[in-house]
């Protein structure tokens, strides 16, 4: 299995050799240092550490920092090992699995319950033998675990609400992953303003939420199960869980003013920012918070700013009808 073999809302996957030439062309070092500071499923990140280049990267919710430490952490793990586990784990039957926190609050909703009932199984399995696997097998476990749930999910791709059909009793398999060596990588789980402040790198990739849909709402469910705090109070039929310290300020009226300070407190050579040109979206939540102008501008106080403009399809949940799209990247070599 690959870091990319997952359902995320504007993942960069297929844009990656567009990012990287883009950047490799205005940049002089050949062995520069990358920061992500939104880095959602880490494929940017990811792609840049294969390269060689040290890489920061972060993200405010733990289910997606899960996902690094398994992918692009420098501890040990025994291959073997996570086979024989997931092995184990892949024969389990339902019909032998009592009901369970997961099952209880996600099934016939989000899962079957027969899939919902593993599903919590092994993530119990997971917390109660943590003691005998490395922090880095640790984390390989539960981002297999992750990616499955997603596969298995009666949505659309995301969890901000289910299905109205009945859940599919769907096979629910654990894969393995496939670890490339990558270099050093420094995984942050904290708000990327405060992140910003603090580091010092080459290159910083800025990939923000565009508009008013929340990040931790498509996807609290693989949030929870990551955080496994087991909450009990939820937010309507969608079982979404309380979260408002994940909740970003780039999907509120307060997105240009965060953008500026993040920009005036970057110490760096280059600064890469993808948004794209939502600005006529029929919905009201899918409109950028941030308009190009503004952002220009923003980036124009640290140097001069280029634009290059690719073409990228647009998530559309059913209201949003936009023509059109396109992925832009803002790049400013910075000098002030």
């Amino acid at each position: 299995m690959e870091i990319n073999n997952r359902r995320y809302i504007g993942a960069k996957y297929k844009l990656l050799s567009n990012i990287e030439e883009v950047i490799n062309n205005h940049i002089n070092e050949k062995d520069y240092t990358f920061a992500d500071l939104f880095a959602g499923t880490g494929v940017v990140a990811h792609s840049f550490a294969e390269n060689g280049h040290p890489v920061i990267v972060n993200d405010i919710l733990y289910s997606n920092v899960v996902a690094y430490h398994a992918w692009l952490g420098t501890g040990e793990y025994n291959s073997e090992k996570i086979v024989s586990i997931l092995q184990e784990l892949n024969g389990l039957k339902s019909c032998e699995i009592c009901e369970n926190y997961f099952s209880r609050i996600y099934g016939e909703k989000y899962f079957s319950i027969d899939c919902a009932k593993k599903i919590g199984y092994i993530r119990e399995y997971i917390e109660l033998h943590k003691r005998n696997f490395s922090e880095r097998e640790y984390y390989i476990l539960l981002t297999s675990l992750l990616y499955a749930t997603d596969r298995v999910a009666n949505t659309v791709g995301h969890f901000e609400y289910f299905l109205k059909q009945q859940p599919k009793n769907e096979r629910l398999v654990l894969q393995n992953l496939k670890i490339s060596p990558t270099a050093k990588t420094q995984i942050f789980n904290m708000d990327a303003n405060a992140l910003a402040a603090q580091i010092n790198t080459d290159v910083v990739y800025i990939d923000p939420p565009y508009n008013a849909r929340q990040y931790v709402n498509f996807y609290h469910v693989l949030e929870n199960l990551a955080r496994w705090n087991k909450p009990e109070e939820f937010e309507g039929n969608s079982m979404k869980f309380k979260r408002d310290e994940l909740k970003s300020g780039y999907s509120r009226s307060e997105a240009p003013v965060l953008f500026e300070k993040l920009i005036l407190d970057l110490k760096c050579k280059l600064i890469v920012v993808s948004y794209n040109n939502t600005y006529n979206a029929k919905s009201n939540a899918s409109i950028n918070k941030i308009q190009g102008q503004e952002i220009f501008d923003i980036m124009s106080k640290r140097g001069i700013v280029h634009v290059y403009s690719f073409d990228y399809k647009y998530f559309n949940a059913g209201k949003t009808d936009f023509n059109n799209h396109k992925e832009l990247l803002y790049v400013c070599e910075v000098s002030k």
